[in-house]
């Protein structure tokens, strides 16, 4: 008898299927140049990765993505707990980070680079700001956002470092937020990755974008983008997993706000 799983993944496998059949159709019967079948972007997929094209530019852009996105968790998090728990730093960096936020990431990629240089350091600090503000954020609002009477229990128990408040009490509250933040970091810096490397056309998954989007091969074009997706959902799926790890902070934090 199939499992419940199972039988919740049919609609989704339908689902799929009337669309690829679909794409494949329109693709063998109207403009391939524009819309290649799936037939012709699966035997483009398996060019590129028995060539090693595919394979290199992963693990040049799997590079990049970590090293940007690490320094943003890092970073982010130090600042948001610092301009969480300063009323000063709070009232003169707002507006700052607000704005940096909102700006898109490509606006920012001709003078970073300008000022940074065109290799892997320039690289590495588009994905940073594109990722890092979204952490900050978050980790400064879940720790503005503690309930006050939390923070007067712990003291009246003899919590009174700021290490042991936000052990304690702070980060457990602000758990939610700060795994919303990070969850949109993930993808933020998956978009400042391809957008560095598509600007610069240097090397990784953008440089092949870049290169057969100028050719108009369009079944290796898709074949290059199908890349992004699968390591965008590969790592919500990592952060989804650890925020499990953190299920009783959560819980923690839906009572202490009750």
């Amino acid at each position: 008898m199939p499992s419940w799983r199972a039988r919740g993944a049919v609609p989704h496998l339908l689902f799929g299927a009337v669309i690829f059949g679909t794409w494949e159709a329109y693709g063998r019967l109207g403009d391939s140049l524009l819309v290649p079948p799936v037939s012709a972007i699966l035997a483009a997929l398996y060019d590129l990765t028995l060539s090693g094209q595919l394979p290199s530019a992963l693990l040049e852009s799997a590079t990049l993505l970590a090293a940007g996105l690490s320094a943003a968790l890092v970073i982010g998090f130090v600042f948001g707990v610092i301009t969480g728990r300063s009323k000063v730093m709070h009232r003169t960096l707002s507006p700052f980070f607000n704005a940096l936020f909102v700006t898109p990431t490509v606006a920012l990629v001709p003078l970073v680079l300008i000022w940074f240089g065109f290799e892997f350091q320039g690289r590495v600090i588009v994905v940073f700001l594109a990722a890092v503000v979204a952490v900050l954020i978050s980790v400064h609002a879940g720790i503005r956002d503690a309930p006050p009477d939390l923070v007067d229990v712990a003291r009246s128990f003899g919590v009174d470092s700021e290490i042991g408040l936000l052990r304690h009490v702070l980060l457990r509250a602000a758990v939610p937020l700060i795994m919303s933040g990070i969850r949109l970091a993930v993808g933020r810096a998956v978009v400042g990755m391809a957008v560095a490397e598509v600007y610069l056309r240097l090397g990784g998954i953008g440089a092949l974008i870049s290169g057969y989007g100028a050719v108009f091969r369009t079944d290796y074009l898709f074949a290059s983008i199908l890349p992004l997706p699968i390591m965008g959902i590969g790592l919500a799926a990592l952060v989804a997993r650890i925020e499990r790890r953190f299920q009783s902070w959560r819980t923690y934090a839906s009572e202490a706000s009750e």
